[in-house]
C-alpha cells in the first residue's frame, strides 16, 4: 500500500486519489489471502473521517480568510505594518514580515496569507530595487507562521485526528509563533542592512494614528477569535463562525467593499477548496485505520527504539522524519497517515501531546518552503514569476533559522505549555 501510494504520487495524481486507490489496492490484495478486509469498510471509514463537528471550523476559517483579501482588510493590515516598520531597516520586507504575523490571527492558513500579501507586496518590493527572488522569499517564508498563531486549520485537523483540545492547541502557538516572528523580523533587517535596501519615508504620529484607526476593526479579529476561546464563550468552531460574520460586517457595513456578487464567487471558492480538503481527511483516515490493523505504529516504534531509547535522540529523529516528509508529501496526508503512529510512541516517552502537535505543525511549515512540494514556494512562484528553486535558495537564511526556532520549541516545552496550563488552570 505504502509502495502504491508514492507510485502514484511521483505518477502526479492528486494526493487524496492517491492515497484513496493505494488503499483500495490493499483491500483487492487482502481477498487473495483468504482473510481479507471487506470493501464496505472503505466507504465506512471514509464516512467517519469527516463526521466531526471540529472540522466544521475549516470552511469556515478558509471562507474568513478569502473575505479578508476581497473585503480590503488585507490591505489595511499591510498599509498599518507599513507606517509601524517600513522606516526600519528591512523596509517592505520587514513590512512583508509584520503583515503576515497580524494576518495569521484570523485566517489560519499559510497559503492564503502568502496569496494575499505577496500579491501586495512583492510587486511594490521589486520596484523598489529589491531583488526579485529575496522579495518572493521574505513573503514565501514569512508566510510560514500563519497556521501557528491562532487560529489554525492544522491544529484544527491535528485537535480532530488525535482527540486534542483544539482551544490548547491554539494557546500553545502564541509563544512559538511569536518567536518565529521575531527571528524572521531579526534576519531581514540584518539581510536587508547589509546589502542597502531601501527603506520607507518615516511614518509621522498623525499617519500612524490614521493607519491604526483604519485598520483597528482589522486588528481587532485576531482577539475576538481568541478571546472567545479562552474566555469560554465559543469552541474553536464557533469562534470559525464569529470570525466569518465579524469579516462581513466589516466588508458590507463599515467597508462597504463586498457585495453580493464578490461573496457569492468567495463561498464558491470555498466550498471548491474545502472539498479537497475533506476528500483528502476522507481517503487519509481509511489509509490510518489500514496502517494501525497492520501495526505499522509498532514497526516503527521498534525501528526507531533499535536505534536510541532516548527521548532526546527519538525527538531529533523525528523532526528529520517530518523534515524530509514535509518536503516530498502535503501537509494534510502527512498529519492524517504519521499521528496516529507518532504521537503514542511519544506520549510513551512522557512527551505531552499538546507540546508535540505543535512541534509536528511547525515541522509541517518549514516544509512549505522545501521543494519538491513546498506549496508556499509555488503560490509566490505564480505571482512573482520567479522559479521555484531560485526563490528556496533565497529562502535558505530563512529555513535555517526556522530550523534553530524548531529545535528550541522542541527541547523547551514551556514554550508550547505555559500559555494554555495558565489558561485552563483559572
Amino acid at each position: 500500500m505504502i509502495v502504491m501510494l508514492f507510485v502514484f504520487c511521483l505518477m502526479g495524481m492528486e494526493i487524496a486519489w492517491a492515497i484513496g486507490m493505494a488503499c483500495l489496492g490493499y483491500l483487492f490484495f487482502s481477498q487473495l489471502t483468504g482473510g481479507g478486509t471487506r470493501f464496505v469498510l472503505m466507504a465506512q471509514q471514509m464516512t467517519t473521517g469527516v463526521d466531526a463537528f471540529v472540522l466544521l471550523a475549516i470552511p469556515l476559517f478558509i471562507l474568513a480568510g478569502e473575505l479578508m483579501n476581497v473585503s480590503g482588510v488585507t490591505r489595511r493590515i499591510v498599509d498599518f505594518a507599513a507606517s509601524l516598520v517600513g522606516h526600519r531597516h528591512g523596509g517592505l520586507a520587514n513590512v512583508g514580515v509584520t503583515a503576515n504575523y497580524i494576518m495569521s490571527g484570523t485566517s489560519g492558513s499559510a497559503l492564503a496569507d502568502a496569496a494575499a500579501t505577496g500579491t501586495v507586496l512583492i510587486p511594490e518590493m521589486k520596484r523598489r530595487g529589491f531583488r526579485s527572488d529575496f522579495s518572493s522569499a521574505v513573503i514565501a517564508s514569512a508566510a510560514t507562521v500563519g497556521p501557528i498563531v491562532p487560529p489554525s486549520i492544522s491544529f484544527v485537523l491535528l485537535g480532530a485526528i488525535m482527540n486534542l483540545s483544539v482551544g490548547q492547541l491554539f494557546l500553545a502557538g502564541i509563544l512559538p509563533g511569536t518567536i518565529m516572528f521575531i527571528a524572521m523580523f531579526v534576519l531581514t533587517w540584518w539581510i536587508c542592512r547589509s546589502r542597502g535596501y531601501p527603506v520607507e519615508p518615516r511614518a509621522s504620529w498623525r499617519q500612524r494614528g490614521e493607519a491604526a484607526l483604519s485598520g483597528l476593526a482589522a486588528l481587532l479579529a485576531p482577539a475576538i477569535i481568541v478571546g472567545s476561546i479562552l474566555t469560554g464563550i465559543a469552541t474553536p468552531t464557533e469562534s470559525a463562525a464569529i470570525a466569518v460574520f465579524y469579516v462581513l460586517v466589516l466588508g458590507v457595513v463599515f467597508y462597504r467593499s463586498l457585495g453580493f456578487r464578490a461573496i457569492f464567487e468567495v463561498a464558491c471558492k470555498t466550498a471548491v477548496s474545502t472539498s479537497v480538503i475533506m476528500l483528502t481527511v476522507a481517503t487519509s483516515k481509511l489509509f490510518a485505520w489500514i496502517a494501525v490493523k497492520e501495526n505499522l505504529g509498532q514497526i516503527l516504534t521498534d525501528a526507531m527504539l533499535a536505534i536510541s531509547d532516548n527521548i532526546y535522540v527519538l525527538l531529533l529523529l523525528v523532526n528529520i522524519l517530518l523534515l524530509i516528509l514535509g518536503m516530498i508529501m502535503e501537509i494534510l496526508p502527512i498529519m492524517l497517515i504519521i499521528a496516529p503512529v507518532l504521537f503514542p510512541l511519544m506520549e510513551g516517552f512522557g512527551v505531552d501531546p499538546i507540546h508535540f502537535g505543535v512541534v509536528m505543525v511547525l515541522n509541517l511549515m518549514i516544509g512549505m518552503i522545501t521543494p519538491p512540494i513546498g506549496l508556499n514556494l509555488f503560490i509566490i512562484s505564480a505571482i512573482s514569476g520567479d522559479g521555484v528553486v531560485e526563490i528556496f535558495r533565497a529562502a535558505v537564511p530563512y529555513f535555517v533559522i526556522l530550523v534553530g526556532v524548531l529545535l528550541l520549541v522542541t527541547y523547551v516545552p514551556a514554550l508550547s505549555l505555559a500559555i494554555p496550563q495558565w489558561a485552563f488552570s483559572h
